[in-house]
């Protein structure tokens, strides 16, 4: 009988400590961003940026529809191991040092995260370092993550 009662207890402590996490986590929109990206560290990610992102699409003046497909296609853009331009723009424009996360990611399963994290990275300690951003010119010098983010090689 006291077996069982510890498995209550910690059966409730668990649904509990479950629930108590999906309540922290909401999304404006409703989006459940686990169903996209199938890791914890981007549906994070994604819920951490979602209201930068919102207060964007707002200076835009998207619809509310276009602000949730944005959204969801930037998580599954994310899943996809996919650096598309409008996520890179999307993410630079709102908080581009929340992408160190990135890093956490296995390297050879997203490894353009992780040259989307360092490319970012590159620029922080570029303009820290010299005062001024780094040009795209200057940015190309790298092929590696111009590829990576671009997605063709530059001449």
């Amino acid at each position: 009988m006291k077996k069982l009662t510890y498995l209550i207890a910690v059966l409730f402590v668990c649904f509990t400590s479950c629930f108590a996490f999906s309540a922290e986590q909401k999304s404006a929109y409703e989006i459940d961003y686990a169903k996209f990206t199938y890791n914890q560290i981007l549906t994070d990610f994604m819920y951490d940026i979602e209201p930068k992102l919102i207060k964007f699409y707002d200076t835009l003046e998207l619809s509310d529809k276009d602000k949730k497909w944005a959204l969801e296609g930037i998580a599954l853009g994310l899943a996809s191991n996919n650096v598309f331009k409008n996520l890179l723009t999307d993410i630079e424009e709102v908080d581009p040092d929340a992408t160190s996360v990135f890093t956490q990611l296995p390297k050879d399963e997203f490894s353009n995260l992780h040259l989307l994290a360092e490319h970012f990275q590159i620029k922080k300690d570029y303009k820290q370092k010299y005062g001024v951003e780094l040009t795209k010119e200057e940015g190309e010098k790298s092929l590696r993550l111009y590829r990576a983010l671009f997605g063709k090689e530059h001449k």
